[in-house]
């Protein structure tokens, strides 16, 4: 993972109404919107250290300690499979 490949996967990565609903309620972010789940997505997929990025397959799996979260993002279609919290 470099720098310009999690920007690109920040400003390109995309979800549906029901992906949105499984990572709000994974998140216990159930009180935002879709676009400040949107946004939030994005801040913590920015805020990911590299070295906390890892490939897997098919998958690039975020992990944030800043906002205490796992993504876990389809590498061809950026798609946000889902998110959990980190116990």
């Amino acid at each position: 993972m470099n720098i310009s490949l999690r920007t690109s996967i920040a400003d390109k990565f995309r979800n549906t109404s029901p992906g949105f609903v499984r990572i709000k309620k994974n998140l216990s972010i159930n009180h935002l919107t879709d676009n400040e789940t949107e946004n939030l997505l994005r801040k913590i997929i920015l805020s990911t250290p590299l070295q906390d990025i890892v490939t897997k397959g098919k998958n690039h799996y975020f992990k944030c300690l800043e906002y205490n979260a796992i993504l876990t993002v389809n590498s061809h279609s950026f798609t946000i499979i889902t998110a959990k919290q980190i116990k």
